[in-house]
């Protein structure tokens, strides 16, 4: 696949841990997240009229496999997943598949999809879908990102026009994170997909129109399983480069929701009257360090600098005391999470300072590269404050989206230090072999040892509850000890909203699903 959609991907998204579920019947309709609000409540329900969204990227009708960010608004209304997780059980709930069953050994599962689901061209959806979709993922070509998972399954086979069965080279108790990401799509229509003109999904609405650059028109599917609760005509997805320019949109009122937007705007936003706070996804932002660049070959300097880092301070003054100061790249619902762990690192500057002498370190002057943005560049400003109160200079390396990547796919940062934003979205077994900064070969930090591996491969076997929150309890206290790469802060992804706008929901992944939503007025 593209590392570079690689590492959009994990910047972008969010979820949680996954136990290995045994045998589940889904919900009567598709399964998303409520999406928490500030005080703003929306109006009651009403059936009609067109939603007009906006967004800063233009929407990337190719790329529905590759969970493209410009396809944020759009993905989850078009097309539909095999289940999701939920966000307060951590467990998956049906969407296209009606139940399944993972083997105890987490090695294959069955899955029996819905029968009442149709395609917005009229075809009804069969499990020949499901595995044209999944061969597609597991071909390096087709740029999935979630692919490292999909290349897991050795075989696949239908068993009938809704019954399917996957078998795993290894145990996959992570699966679920691949039906999260993995929209399913026509065989039939899927090459034509970049071209924008026919898009062809099972979700609510349907593909009407692109315009490349300025906007996209969804329309009610009015043959939709339960259509009943969908209750928009439409839905306008209007591009708008500018972050400002959306805010400005929302105030005069011609968007009614908009993402992109800076998170020091949407707080200020999200709090006047009118207007709500949206939050939904997550990301984990770390303080890294290439450990073949002196002086961070040495693991007691690596630990100093996170000692001499001010956490809650980054919270408070960056994220408005919206994210959560912690050390571990999971959610606290994660099997495993550990507030001792995530405690590790004070902010003890006295320590960092004897730790930093005791190894003969002085005068270190140091390249931190960064996200050219208002939030890594805030983040960046504390750390640097933070690092010369302890005799290191550090000098801001800001790169523009594509050159970041560009960077991350080559595994040369070019600087001893990096503040990199990942997604916490997936469980840890997914996001060890798939986050670049923690894979156990190749990794972007230049770590690797023979006991890191172990304890990867411990967390991705792991199958039981008991199994999957000893692995990642062990791996944390590596991960504290070797001190590579440490978040500085966990946060949600904030979006807003006019108060006019009701039933907006989020995947765990972090992809806004417009699907039940209304305009009250």
């Amino acid at each position: 696949m593209s590392l570079t959609q690689q590492a959009r991907y994990r910047r972008l998204t969010a979820g949680v841990a996954v136990g290995a579920a045994l045998l589940t019947s889904a919900a009567c309709s598709a399964a998303a997240q409520p999406v928490a609000g500030t005080s703003a409540a929306a109006g009651p329900v009403r059936d009609g009229g067109t939603l007009v969204v906006a967004q800063t990227s233009d929407v990337d009708p190719g790329g529905f496999l590759k969970t493209s960010v410009g396809n944020i608004l759009s993905e989850y209304q078009v097309f539909e997943t095999l289940t999701l997780i939920d966000a307060k059980t951590g467990k998956p709930t049906g969407v296209l598949a009606k139940s399944w069953k993972l083997a105890p050994d987490a090695r294959s599962i069955d899955i029996t999809l819905r029968d009442d689901v149709t395609f917005h061209s009229g075809r009804q959806l069969t499990a020949n879908d499901v595995l044209f979709t999944l061969k597609t993922v597991q071909d390096p070509a087709a740029g999935a990102a979630n692919q490292p998972i999909a290349a897991q399954i050795t075989s696949m086979k239908a068993e009938g026009d809704h019954e399917l069965k996957l078998t795993f080279s290894k145990p996959t108790p992570n699966i679920f994170d691949l039906f999260e990401t993995m929209p399913i799509v026509n065989p039939a229509t899927y090459a034509g997909n970049a071209a924008g003109k026919v898009v062809d999904g099972t979700g609510r609405y349907s593909w009407t129109s692109w315009t490349p650059g300025g906007k996209v028109v969804l329309t009610k599917y009015a043959k939709y399983r339960d259509a009943k609760d969908t209750h928009l005509d439409k839905i306008e997805i209007n591009v708008i480069n500018d972050p400002t320019a959306i805010v400005s949109a929302i105030r005069s009122g011609r968007v009614q929701y908009g993402t992109g937007i800076a998170a020091l705007d949407s707080r200020s936003l999200g709090k006047q009257p009118g207007y709500a706070l949206v939050t939904s996804g997550g990301s984990a932002l770390s303080l890294a360090f290439d450990v073949t660049k002196a002086p961070f070959d040495n693991k007691t300097v690596r630990q100093a600098v996170q000692y001499a880092i001010d956490r809650n301070r980054i919270n408070e003054q960056v994220e408005g005391g919206q994210a959560e100061a912690t050390d571990l790249p999971w959610r606290s619902s994660t099997a495993g999470y550990d507030k001792t762990q995530a405690e590790h690192y004070t902010y003890q500057p006295d320590k960092a300072k004897k730790m930093l002498a005791q190894a003969g370190v002085k005068n270190v002057t140091l390249d931190v590269v960064t996200l050219n943005s208002p939030e890594s560049t805030g983040i960046f400003q504390i750390v640097k404050n933070n690092l010369a109160a302890v005799g290191i200079t550090a000098k801001a390396v800001p790169l523009a989206p594509t050159d970041y990547d560009e960077r991350i796919a080559k595994r040369d940062m070019g600087a001893p230090a990096v503040l990199i934003m990942g997604s916490n979205a997936l469980s840890p077994a997914s996001q060890l072999v798939s986050r670049p900064e923690y894979v156990a070969s190749d990794n972007l930090l230049k770590f690797k040892s023979a006991q890191y591996s172990a304890l990867v491969q411990k967390v991705t076997a792991a199958t039981s509850t008991a199994e999957q929150k000893s692995a990642v309890h062990d791996y944390n206290a590596y991960l504290l000890d070797q001190a590579f790469t440490v978040p500085l802060i966990t946060r949600p992804t904030l979006t807003v909203r006019t108060q006019a706008v009701g039933g907006i929901k989020s995947t765990q992944a972090g992809f806004i699903d417009l699907g039940t939503a209304w305009l009250s007025k």
